[in-house]
């Protein structure tokens, strides 16, 4: 089995394509950083006097919507209490440091999501497509075994490029914003769109390991797919496009109450303490559950694919 992930991960990091995906996202992030500085340096002047009138507009917005959802009332509330909080505190939220910033470049987890998705929608359908799966069976592994050296393979990756991400943020935020701020308190929307607070290298900490969640489960989905589908750039269309929709189609059907039942209602756990559960009713125990029932299925069926496909005719 070692010997088979090894040579999987051999795969996987002797294509250019893997390495230009890193060197983007390291470079996203440093756009990021620079993009941030630029608007420090205009916006700290007067940035209680942004606040409050920021605050007046989103007071208008309120006073003028009766017929706005209760949600978005909510929200629109807590940032009106938060604003009024950094006033009567003096925090300045334009002034980032170091940890600050990285709890901000982990917004950049939907690109880094998507070059994952690449990797794991191409992993079993490019034995295919290329016809290499022919020699990788004369092999003495069974298939089990080759497909499971595969998915432990692609979830090494992932778990690489997440901490590539997680490493880069911290030292170019470091660079650019100092080392200090991992005791400061992150302020955010809780569950019942109250203000709540916890330091930094906490949430950061907390964010990170929703983020590993999400990645097992979407590309979990991408796997499957290459496993059913013999074409590498179909698998990775429909997986990328399941990702890209399946947040989107959950708000659109967030009205109805089998809507938790669909797997992208439940993928982001950080729901359950930022901003409240997309879905009313939804809770941590039944998305938990969900997940875990949708791992299993997705997992046999990639193995039911993979195993008792017939390849003489490919």
């Amino acid at each position: 089995m070692f010997n088979l992930i090894t040579n999987e991960n051999m795969k996987i990091y002797s294509r250019s394509r893997t390495w230009v995906m890193i060197c983007i996202l390291v470079l996203a992030t440093v756009l990021v950083a620079v993009v941030m500085v630029t608007q420090q340096h205009h916006a700290s002047a007067n940035w209680k006097q942004n606040l409050e009138t920021q605050t007046a507009q989103t007071q208008q917005i309120l006073n003028r919507s009766k017929h706005m959802p209760a949600v978005e009332v909510s929200k629109l509330k807590a940032q009106i209490e938060m604003n009024q909080y950094d006033i009567a505190h003096n925090i300045n939220p334009n002034q980032t440091t170091g940890w600050g910033f990285a709890v901000t470049a982990e917004n950049l987890s939907t690109l880094l999501i998507a070059f994952i998705l690449v990797v794991a929608g191409d992993i079993v359908a490019s034995e295919f497509s290329t016809g290499t799966i022919k020699m990788l069976l004369t092999q003495t592994s069974t298939r089990t075994k080759i497909i499971t050296a595969k998915y432990i393979s692609m979830l090494l990756y992932g778990l690489l490029a997440t901490s590539l991400m997680f490493v880069a943020s911290l030292v170019i935020g470091w660079l650019f914003f100092g080392i200090v701020g991992a005791d400061a308190p992150f302020f955010y929307t809780g569950v019942h769109q109250t203000i709540q607070h916890m330091p930094t290298i906490a949430y950061l900490l907390m964010q990170y390991g929703f983020l590993l969640v999400q990645i097992v489960l979407m590309s979990t989905i991408a796997f499957m797919i290459s496993a059913i589908f013999r074409s590498s750039a179909l698998a990775i269309t429909i997986s990328l496009l399941a990702f890209l929709v399946g947040s989107t189609l959950v708000k659109v059907l967030s009205s109805y109450s089998w809507a938790k039942y669909i797997l992208f209602a439940n993928t982001d756990l950080s729901q359950f303490v930022i901003n409240g559960p997309s879905i009313k009713g939804l809770t941590l125990g039944f998305s938990i559950t969900m997940l875990v029932v949708y791992f299993f299925v997705m997992n046999v069926l990639a193995w039911i694919f993979f195993v008792k496909r017939d390849v003489a005719y490919t």
